[in-house]
């Protein structure tokens, strides 16, 4: 059987460089055939010089759609992990991929929570809208594509505290009935780890929505967790609708009002309904506790 051929955009940043080296992992094990696409910009000097991978350059514009349709033609999978400006730039990547005979799905740069369409129309998250955008013009083009939704990234929720919950300070902020509600905390190497596994089935993940993660603790646990590596009880903080309400002024405030709000109420599903959790097999991760620890 051949090997998929997997074209990786986009190998740097939080969710490129979690993806990178599990792909390099496959790629060395031979069970898959990793493409590294690149703009003329790109620092390459971030691939790993014993990678042994392919670089093929890009051209995200309207006046290089063809040269990138040589580029992409002969991959079975494509996943883009741009942010900021980039996500725009996938509109030609979409325009590349159109017509693709070989093409089993394309991954945009999704890697977020189910986010309604009301909350799309909120000016803060206008980013994030932009993400759904290029799913519906991929849609429209008839170019296969598979969502990948996520939870919190660990990174995110114990290194950068976005939800408030700080370990060495020992406090837990939560929203409404958090403490009894399962938080979705996808680690950025499950993450990796995960997506290095589906692409080798491309078929099974196609034109579907799918989400990842692989720790769900109430509220109340991760307080547990934080009082036993204290050694003392956490505080345990209010998280008001009034600071869910002015959070929406700010991108990255509302992204996190948006967590807390589907954590505190346990409304993880949008307009599309249940959304698939796919497992994984074979992943070998820590306990919460371990993971958490590393944060103290």
């Amino acid at each position: 059987m051949s090997k998929t051929n997997v074209g990786l955009f986009g190998f740097t940043g939080t969710v490129g460089s979690a993806v990178l080296s599990p792909l390099i992992d496959a790629h060395k094990d031979d069970k898959i055939n990793l493409i590294i696409l690149h703009r003329e910009s790109s620092d390459l000097s971030k691939i790993p010089s014993n990678a042994n991978v392919e670089k093929r350059l890009v051209y995200l514009d309207e006046s290089g759609v063809e040269k990138t349709k040589s580029a992409v033609g002969d991959l079975d999978v494509v996943i883009s992990t741009v942010s900021g400006g980039g996500i725009a730039s996938q509109t030609y990547l979409v325009k590349s991929l159109e017509g693709s005979k070989k093409l089993k799905t394309f991954i945009p740069s999704d890697f977020g929570v189910n986010w309604t369409k009301k909350e799309y129309e909120t000016p803060s998250l206008a980013p994030i809208a932009q993400k759904e955008d290029i799913v519906k013009l991929a849609k429209e083009s008839n170019v296969p594509t598979t969502s990948v939704r996520v939870g919190i990234f660990d990174l995110f929720f114990l290194g950068y505290k976005f939800l408030g919950t700080d370990v060495k300070n020992n406090k837990v902020e939560v929203y409404r009935d958090a403490l009894k509600y399962q938080l979705r905390i996808t680690s950025l190497g499950y993450l990796g780890y995960a997506l290095s596994q589906l692409v080798q089935s491309p078929s099974k993940i196609a034109n579907k929505t799918i989400t990842l993660y692989d720790y769900a603790p109430t509220g109340q646990e991760i307080v547990d967790i934080l009082s036993k590596i204290n050694n003392k009880p956490a505080d345990v903080v209010e998280y008001t609708d009034e600071r869910y309400e002015e959070d929406q002024k700010d991108t990255f405030a509302a992204i996190a009002a948006g967590i807390r709000k589907r954590w505190g109420t346990n409304e993880w599903n949008n307009e599309e309904g249940q959304v698939e959790k796919v497992e994984v097999e074979g992943w070998k991760g820590e306990s919460l506790g371990e993971l958490v620890k590393r944060y103290a």
